[in-house]
């Protein structure tokens, strides 16, 4: 009997620390929302070669991701849906490939904000990211143009294990690929073979070196 009093407590024991170790194991991910404020700068004191005088900015859309993915980043080929997106500012394609995306793991969500009608303003709307995908896209056209657009790529909100309460980035203005114009006004002119994904600092909106000034700021506050 003290045999089997024995073998009872060890078993108690064993399966109260296994019922430990699972409940220490759950995989809990974390998430926050943040505002977002694109504020945008293009103005023709800053900007005057050929400033197109219906200057304004497609919707805004991105995506929150896991950190150093490469959809959107430099090098890489443009997707269609950043291809109509840059061109045309149409949103439809580029909202079905990051949904493919997210159902692939590679993301949380995936986000569509407001236009701008001129182009000097701001674009505001609310992001949520996680632990697991910390990171955020985001992307408006410039317009008219053939095939440029304005955004910040890969912007991790995570740091030392936590989430910031607030980051302010530079956007940079990107090329495409898809389209050789070279002026704001430029007919359609396909690129072939598309070139890849590229900083634009190129006249209009630069000196080949570097943009003329700031084109676009982007604050993100932990709400």
């Amino acid at each position: 009997m003290r045999h089997v009093g024995i073998f009872s407590l060890i078993a108690l024991l064993f399966f109260a620390c296994t019922d430990d170790e699972e409940m220490v194991s759950i995989d809990v991910k974390d998430s926050t929302e943040y505002l977002v404020t694109v504020n945008i700068n293009w103005n023709p004191t800053d900007f005057p070669t050929s400033y197109p005088s219906n200057a304004h900015f497609s919707r805004l859309i991105g995506w929150s991701h896991d950190a150093n993915q490469s959809f959107f980043k430099t090098g890489t080929f443009a997707s269609n849906g950043i291809k109509t997106m840059a061109e045309t500012g149409g949103t439809s394609p580029l909202e079905a490939e990051l949904k493919e995306l997210i159902e692939e793991g590679k993301g949380n969500n995936y986000f569509v904000g407001s236009n701008l009608s001129s182009g000097t303003g701001e674009i505001v709307l609310k992001v949520e990211v996680t632990e697991q995908h910390s990171s955020i896209t985001l992307a408006t056209m410039i317009a008219p143009s053939p095939d440029w657009y304005i955004a910040v790529v890969d912007i991790n909100l995570m740091e030392n294990n936590s989430f910031v309460d607030q980051k302010t980035v530079e956007a940079h203005v990107y090329d495409a690929g898809t389209d050789s114009g070279t002026t704001y006004a430029s007919a359609n002119d396909v690129t072939n073979p598309q070139m890849p994904i590229a900083l634009f600092v190129d006249a209009p909106v630069g000196n080949g070196v570097q943009l003329h000034a700031s084109i676009a700021t982007v604050r993100f506050t932990k709400m």
